[in-house]
């Protein structure tokens, strides 16, 4: 059932990170998706636990303005923790999808139940867009939990 939980909520963040990517594509500009509990504001953290938005994002600053519209609202709840370890803007608050489908981010969503770091899974996000699940962090050591 755990290992379900997990590969449920990773499923959902890749279905959410390619909707995004392809969305941003489409509409020839840029597409955020950021930490939420409210679904109504970006948080200031790197814990994506409770959820996320998705969002047409007007300048592509990865903030939730005023003349952004929200696309979806995730709410995940399955977890005891997802935190993304990210490099470049945002440093893990949110992650950005330009016109051409590339990110300004690369980084690694972890996975973690109270099984801790053995059972943990990762979704790695590089620059190109394309996200891939791992059971091991991008430069293939151990995946840590809080």
């Amino acid at each position: 059932v755990q290992d379900g939980r997990i590969t449920a909520a990773v499923n959902q963040l890749m279905g959410e990170l390619n909707l995004a990517r392809s969305d941003a594509i489409k509409r020839g500009s840029a597409t955020s998706i950021c930490a939420s509990v409210t679904g109504s504001e970006c948080l200031e953290s790197r814990d994506w636990t409770a959820g996320w938005i998705m969002f047409s994002d007007v300048n592509g600053n990865g903030l939730l303005e005023s003349d952004d519209s929200i696309l979806r609202v995730q709410q995940t709840g399955m977890l005891k923790s997802l935190r993304f370890g990210a490099w470049g803007p945002g440093t893990g608050r949110w992650v950005t999808y330009e016109a051409d489908g590339s990110t300004k981010q690369n980084g690694t969503f972890t996975f973690c139940d109270e099984r801790g770091a053995q059972k943990a899974k990762a979704v790695i996000l590089l620059g190109t867009g394309r996200p891939r699940v791992s059971s091991v962090s991008a430069s293939n050591g151990p995946l840590s939990c809080p």
